[in-house]
This record gives structure tokens, sequence and C-alpha cells, in this order.
């Protein structure tokens, strides 16, 4: 999920609000209450206030409430959600690229536990009492999951004409030794193109078989898909020291762009214009246009899942029951799921024969003004929508699936609170973030590097980090 989680780009209006909260007349009556709901988007979305109108067309007479809709760029999310967390303009907001416990540790989300409680059916339907222990905090429910893929396979992405001329198919399983060799043959029939490209702009790859425990620093980790439960120090784990190796011979032969660490092309662009091969990418049931996908590491889920992206409600919101009742509408209401996921049809999208819908002709999510069809896994509901062509009819229903069968890391739904050892990991994130990219695409020496990053970790008391979280864990695993 990491490419879908921090992927980049712009947004409409950037923390702005987005609307007065009134539609027409009808909106000013004391009858119908309005709830700001903000949501993270990858793509401008010019198209907003058409959206948003047609939304409460329905919600103002079906249930009295207006949603002014905000959305604000993956890019400018962090500074901007963390300013409406101080007042009280948000009502439900989607806790993202910040652990849902630190919101929690720091008074900010609201209690859902009886909010839940007193749900509708339909509302539990979507998410069981089970399910919902993914969000839960010290025993209390903060947030409501979003539908996406709490699993990732692992694979490699292949420009689907050259992966033809080489035999190998969607879906098809190969070894580190596979990629070896079909990196190095690649290379040299297409030498004008990169052989490995970064998934993020300048991450080769943003998870791999580690698990960090709610914490995407990775600063101690359980090894081997979560299946232990000893944390370690990540640079010491054979897991990460095998992936180094691999990455440093490629670089080291050419296989891997030299300017991996400065690159700011998304790899959908550098294949998609012939200019690159292949890219290492974790998904789940979604395909990409142009592509095919292999698979390296098999599904697997880590201790955040469902964490790393769900809403809940502002502790600072004027009215949390208002907001609630917005909330139960956002994940059960189908007609308002898909004009919040897919936009207005005729519009933003077309339907299809087989049940999928596709972009206008000519347009893509990043220009048909209303690009949230390929974020279904950013709002806050999709699996009532419609799923697009590249993803088939069955879509929505392979993903369910594809997380009942997802193998969890036995520390799942565990997330470490760093309070105790705060100085500590602060300096230890400032070290990974000087280490970590450089070790993954191997534009380093393993042995050297890793040598004076731990040198430096000790210094800075990872030790104290992972001690806390050994008993956290145990904690946690003990209950």
């Amino acid at each position: 999920m990491a490419t879908s989680l921090a992927a980049c780009g712009g947004g409409s209006n950037d923390g702005s609000s987005s609307s007065s909260g009134q539609s027409d007349g009808s909106a000013a009556s004391g009858d119908i209450k309005s709830v700001n709901v903000t949501i993270p988007t990858v793509y401008d979305l010019p198209d907003k206030d058409m959206v948003e109108e047609a939304i409460n067309k329905i919600t103002e007479e079906k249930y009295q409430l207006h949603l002014d809709l905000e959305f604000i760029s993956t890019g400018n999310w962090l500074q901007q959600s963390n300013l409406l967390f101080t007042g009280d303009e948000a009502d439900i907001i989607a806790a993202f690229m910040t652990p849902l416990s630190t919101y929690v540790k720091n008074g900010q989300m609201t209690d859902l536990t009886d909010y839940y409680a007193n749900a509708s059916e339909e509302f539990k339907a979507v998410w069981s009492a089970d399910e919902m222990k993914g969000t839960t905090i010290d025993g209390k429910i903060y947030a409501v999951p979003n539908l996406r893929n709490f699993g990732n396979i692992i694979g490699l992405n292949i420009d689907a004409d050259i992966a033809a001329e080489f035999n190998i198919e969607n879906g098809q399983t190969l070894t580190m030794e596979d990629i070896d060799a079909f990196l190095r043959a690649a290379h040299e029939a297409y030498p004008d193109r990169y052989a490995l490209v970064p998934q993020g702009s300048d991450s080769i790859t943003s998870t791999w078989t580690w698990d960090g425990l709610g914490d995407e620093k990775f600063i101690g980790v359980l090894p081997k898909q979560g299946q232990v439960t000893e944390v370690q120090n990540l640079f010491d784990t054979e897991d990460f020291r095998e992936f180094c190796t691999w990455t440093r011979s490629w670089y080291t032969d050419g296989l891997i762009m030299q300017d991996i660490l400065s690159n700011t092309q998304p790899f959908q662009t550098l294949i998609g214009n012939d200019q690159a091969i292949a890219c290492f990418d974790n998904y789940s049931v979604n395909n990409v246009a142009g592509m095919i996908r292999t698979v390296v590491v098999t599904n697997w889920a880590q201790s955040n899942s469902y964490q790393a992206l769900c809403y809940g409600i502002n502790q600072n919101s004027k009215d949390k029951d208002a907001a609630w009742k917005a909330m139960e509408i956002l994940y059960t209401d189908a007609e308002v799921e898909t004009l919040l996921t897919d936009g207005i049809e005729g519009t933003h999208y077309t339907k299809n024969d087989d049940g999928t819908i596709s972009f206008p002709e000519g347009k893509t999510a990043a220009d048909c003004g209303y690009g949230m069809a390929e974020g279904y896994w950013i709002t806050p509901y999709s699996g009532k929508t419609l799923p697009l062509d590249v993803n088939g009819p069955t879509f929505f229903d392979d993903l369910l699936k594809f997380n009942e069968e997802s193998l969890k890391t036995k520390a799942f739904g565990f997330a470490f609170d760093t309070t105790e050892v705060t100085d500590q990991y602060t300096a230890c994130c400032n070290i990974m973030d000087k280490y970590y990219k450089a070790l993954m695409s191997g534009s380093v020496d393993i042995e050297s590097t890793i040598a004076q990053a731990n040198a430096e970790f000790e210094a800075a008391g990872l030790q104290d980090i992972i001690k806390a979280k050994q008993e956290q864990l145990n904690a946690y695993l003990a209950q």
C-alpha cells in the first residue's frame, strides 16, 4: 500500500475552507446541520463544488445534513491537517500520515465506542466489532477504517510489452534471483532505459518484509512479515541486509537510475514514457495500465494496516452527534458513496456494460475534473461504488476477500507509543532519514554505512526505543 498511502500531488484547496455550509436556501434552515468532512487527495479537484452540491441534494432531503467537503493535497496534508485539529472547523477528518495513537495521545480524536455500539445494523455490517479492533486504542474506538487493501502483495511492475517479450505473465511469482536475471537481460536489450526505478520519487520501495509496529520510520521492527515477536534493529535484520545486497549489485552495475535519491518523477511516468522498464510496488487486486504485476512477497498485513488511513471525529467538533450521523451516511448510503468516490456520471465517468466505469474519452484522473475514482482507497468507503475498468467488475468483492486472506503480523492492531522515549525517537528518526533510502536504493556501501548508522543509533538511544517497544508489544500480546 505504500505507493497508495504516500502518493504526492496537488489539491484543490490546500486547507482553505471549501464551502459556506449552504448549498441553497434550504441549508440555512435550522433543521439542517452542517458537517465538515476533510479528505486527502492526490489530484486537483476543480469540480469539487459540483460534486458537493449533488451530494447535498441527497443528504439535506434524506438526513437533514449538509456536508462541507474539504480536500487537502497529500503534499500539504501534515501541515494543514495539524492546523485543523487545533480548531473546530473540521468535524470528520482522516487520520493519515500521523499515527492514530498520536492523535489519541494528544486528545484530538473523539472516543467513538458508544457511537459504534449504538450504530445502525447497516453500519455494523460494513465493519464488524472484530474489525473495529484495528482502530481501537486502550480498549476504545477512535476511528473507522476506510476501505482499501489492509495487506499488500509486493512485486515487480514491468512494462507490459517488455514482460511479454520475456514471457513474464501478470501475477507470476518471481524470486529475487529471477528478478536479477530479468533486469540484467532487459538492461542489455534496452540499454537506453532504466532497468529499475523507484516506487516513490526517491524510494526504491515503501515496504518489504518488516513490520514497524505502527512506526513508519522503522525504529525497531519485527522482520519476516511479522511472524516473530522479538523487536530488532532493522539494519541488523537478515531481511534488510539481503534486500540491500541485491539493490547494491544492481546500482553498481548501472541497472538502477544513478540519481535515484534526487528523482522527482513517479514510476508511472518513467515506465509509461518508455524511460524505464520496471519498479517494485505493493498492491492488492488492483491493476495499473500498461504494466503487469508479479509477486515476490505474498499478501501480508502490518500491525497498523487499519490505522494507516481511517476517519475519526475531531475532539473540537461543535456537534459530534451530527458528525457521527454523517459518518454513518458516508459508509452506508450507496448514492453518496458513489458521488464522493466517482463524481458525476457523464461528467467525470461513463458506465460500461460490465459494471465498471471509465474516465471520459481522452481524460484521466489527473484532468477529468474529479479523479477520486482512482483514489477509491482514500474516501471513507467505496465498497458500494463502481470500480474502474482497469480493475474489473468484481474489484471491490475481490478486495474484501483479499483482506480476509491476508497473512497478519503477530502484532496486528498494535501501535507503538513513543511518549517515554520522545527524545531518543526524534534523534533516531533523523538518523534513519539520513541512511534508510540510500541503503535501500543500493547507492551506498552496505557494511560501512550500516556500521556508521548503527554507531549513531546507539549514541541516540536506539536500545531505549527497542526496549520500550518490546515491553509495550509484550503487554499487548498478553491481553
